[in-house]
């Protein structure tokens, strides 16, 4: 029957999903309320919030309501969807990034042949889905050009809209299209509502970042009725241990930086975006066109003449590759064009925006939206070379950077972090994770120590204003007195990595002291170097450290200098050239990071590890074992010992294959992740993370393996993990994978060290694709 309703001629394929289902959203709401009341719960309707009230300290003390009754509480839960910022205005709080817009279905009259056994059917290439009710069909989707609510009106709550039918009509094309008897049906009813969307058309979920009791469970993207029971689940256990169960953070609220949340076309151009492309295909490397440029660091001009194409990540524009074909600058959003013929951005008055005619950006993120190679493949590559036999430049500023101080800051960092720092020298840096009570890794991050009670802490990028949240909030409970200050856009943070690194970082410093600091700078330590920049001698902060297992140093330097410091460390590298042509010195972005990284095991979070998994099952138990021996305590200590003693019931693995056919020499197509993992014939996990290893030429994956009770184990043991043939299952095939229980690059850690005269000096990097595009293809950038 589905068939005969369906435009079936014209599909080349379809997907059946038997766990797929409708469910009557009144009915929800009632099971909900009753069980609610039935365990001591009150259900106040027709009851309008008046004001919260704060004690003062900067927490939620109570909340009052229209009719003036007053509340005592520590915790207040905002799920008041589409009004869900009337209630962050009566909290004394900023915004939040969602838009109100007018979703609209259509009932069909009676359909022959149509009945409620039959399958919901999504269209994505169309945008539009429909499904049965009763006799009749059910009719929607996200059309490119929708109508926005910017007026919220607070007595709104179960009023509905009048179909617009100039909006509505992109999706009744695509329903006519797809399922031609719709063209024929007449219209039974119309529901035209208000809903609440984000900029990701991802639910806004957690503690807020700025007011401590105040919990958000809001901006659900028309996904409310699927997602509000586990979502509801998460967040009750999240309020009461600390830290959700699972990895929540791509809902978390503070996965936005609030330069982002405090800018109303940041928010609307983003969330437009996103709605625009609910059905669009989700390209591993997509990027997205709106909401560009809000956060950008020092050397943004620079790097964008050398040819920078930027990713965009938690606001921040950070360089993915360098490509040859000059300046590709993310354009101001012009919706697509989607509402150039209309004349206005419907709901806002707004005139509409004609779609640009020429966007070489727009151009180049088409050219990576693929689940094959890249067009960007042989640039990464070329990048990732420079890296492994010359020195890359990595432009890092848009990390995390924090100063922890006060009398207290070192017992503060000491509960915080599972590595230990109150026994660490001044300039140390150590890397470890701060972790949650059940074990589970909140953040992986570096802290250096800058003096007795002064630490410096950089975290990742996208995960900022996340790790600000948890450390302030375990500041706060605690008691300790102790300060966290952002620092994130005052500095910048060059890297330099790979075998002349050193080499090239001795050509700009001031002194022969400087010089010979260079020479004596211990891997993971930090000192104040001079650098001579235009004549003139600058302190900025050095580290040796690196994140693509070389030998590499990190410059931390005011942004008043950056811009200058890197045209002295580019100039430096073209002189370096010039005198041994063997040497490459390359500018290289993120996408190089991710494959070298992968070579090495370094571990990405909310890739590899989460609030979910520990260290030991990450595989970087070494950042807690110390404190697990014998240390201070620190918070989750007591749920890693418990788990050190009964051992892992699962583990990350990493898993490589080869990314070219051995005997034809042809290109397989890569991994993109949520492949299946098999051992000896079982289906054992799921990959979390993949990556080209240019070095290895092999595609490495990671993942985690958990172990049922039919396996005949009791833990997860590197001899048990030895032992058995693995594979990874992908677009129905099973593929012959490599087990490595070190890394699969330099597993001794030789070339961090700068040992490299026990090492192969030649390191075969593949630049070379049989389709890549021809234009990543020549000199140096």
């Amino acid at each position: 029957m589905l068939r005969s309703l369906v435009g079936s001629e014209m599909c080349i394929r379809d997907r059946y999903s038997p766990s797929d289902g409708t469910i009557d959203p009144a009915g929800v709401v009632q099971a909900y309320s009753r069980e609610a009341k039935r365990m001591g719960a009150v259900v106040a309707e027709k009851t309008g919030l008046g004001s919260v009230e704060h004690d003062g300290r900067g927490k939620i003390c109570a909340v009052v309501t229209e009719c003036g009754q007053r509340i005592e509480t520590g915790r207040v839960v905002n799920a008041a969807g589409c009004w869900a910022n009337e209630v962050a205005e009566k909290a004394g709080i900023p915004p939040l990034p969602l838009v109100a817009m007018k979703h609209a279905m259509i009932v069909t009259d009676q359909i022959e042949g149509m009945h409620p056994g039959l399958p919901n059917v999504r269209d994505h290439d169309l945008s539009v889905y429909f499904k049965t009710q009763g006799d009749s069909m059910c009719l929607g989707g996200y059309e490119k050009n929708p109508a926005f609510w910017p007026d919220v009106d607070p007595q709104f709550a179960f009023g509905l809209f009048d179909l617009d039918f100039d909006t509505f009509g992109q999706n009744l094309e695509g329903h006519m299209t797809r399922c031609p008897v719709s063209a024929e049906a007449g219209i039974k009813s119309t529901v035209c509502g208000p809903e609440s969307f984000t900029p990701d058309h991802q639910p806004l979920v957690g503690p807020d970042p700025s007011l401590n009791g105040l919990w958000h469970c809001c901006g659900f993207n028309s996904m409310g009725m699927m997602l509000g029971g586990g979502v509801g689940a998460e967040l009750a256990t999240w309020m009461v241990e600390g830290s959700a169960s699972k990895d929540m953070f791509g809902m978390d609220v503070a996965r936005f930086h609030p330069d982002c949340t405090s800018s109303p076309d940041w928010v609307l151009h983003s969330t437009h975006e996103s709605y625009a492309k609910t059905y669009a295909i989700a390209f591993p490397h997509d990027e997205h066109l709106a909401g560009r440029k809000q956060r950008r660091s020092p050397l943004y001009h620079h790097l964008l003449e050398a040819g920078c194409v930027f990713q965009g990540r938690h606001g921040f524009e950070r360089p993915g590759y360098f490509s040859h074909q000059g300046p590709a600058e993310p354009k101001e959003y012009d919706f697509s064009g989607a509402y150039h013929e209309q004349g206005e951005v419907t709901g806002l008055g707004l005139e509409g925006v004609p779609r640009h005619p020429e966007d070489p950006f727009r151009d180049a993120v088409e050219g990576e939206c693929t689940f094959s190679w890249r067009e960007s493949f042989a640039a990464v590559q070329q990048e990732a070379r420079a890296a492994r036999t010359g020195a890359a430049v990595f432009d890092q500023s848009y990390f995390g950077k924090f100063l922890l101080t006060g009398r207290d800051a070192v017992q503060a960092a000491e509960w915080l972090a599972t590595a230990p720092i109150g026994d660490r020298e001044i300039g140390s840096v150590v890397y470890t994770a701060l972790c949650n009570a059940r074990g589970g890794v909140q953040a992986d991050l570096t802290i250096t120590r800058d003096s007795d009670d002064r630490f410096y802490i950089a975290s990742g990028g996208s995960t900022a204003t996340q790790d600000k949240r948890w450390i302030n909030t375990v500041i706060e409970d605690q008691g300790f007195a102790a300060e966290l200050e952002d620092v994130s856009d005052d500095y910048a943070i060059l890297s330099i990595q790979g075998p002349y690194s050193r080499t090239l970082l001795q050509m700009m410093a001031a002194t022969q002291a400087d010089t010979t600091t260079i020479d004596d700078l211990k891997f993971s330590h930090a000192t104040d170097l001079g650098i001579t920049i235009d004549g003139s001698t600058h302190q900025v902060r050095c580290m040796r450290l690196t994140f693509v297992g070389e030998l590499g140093f990190e410059l931390h330097a005011h942004k008043s200098i950056a811009g200058n410091l890197y045209s002295t460390l580019m100039a430096a590298g073209e002189e370096l050239s010039e005198r041994d042509p063997e040497v490459v010195v390359r500018n290289a972005g993120y996408h190089c990071i991710d494959s070298l990284s992968a070579e090495k095991g370094y571990r990405h979070w909310h890739a590899d590890l989460s609030n979910a998994d520990t260290p030991m099952e990450a595989g970087i138990g070494f950042v807690a074992t110390k404190k697990l021996k014998s240390g201070p305590n620190f918070l989750g200590r007591d749920a890693l010992l418990q788990q050190k003693a009964e051992g892992l019931q699962r583990k990350l693995v990493c898993l490589t294959v080869e990314a070219q056919n051995l005997e034809t020499g042809d290109w397989m197509e890569p991994l993109n992740g949520n492949e299946t993992i098999w051992k000896d014939g079982e289906c054992v996990g799921l990959v979390r993370s993949t990556a080209y290893g240019p070095t290895l030429n092999k595609t490495i994956a990671y993942g985690y393996v958990d172990l049922s009770p039919d396996q005949g184990v009791r833990k997860v043991t590197n001899k048990w993990l030895s032992t058995g043939s693995w594979q990874i299952g992908s677009v129905g095939e099973k593929i012959d994978a490599t087990l490595h229980l070190k890394a699969p690059f330099d597993p001794q850690n030789l070339r961090v060290k700068g040992e490299y005269e026990n090492v192969v000096p030649d390191v075969n990097v593949h630049v070379e694709l049989g389709r890549a595009d021809k234009r990543e293809e020549r000199g140096s950038v």
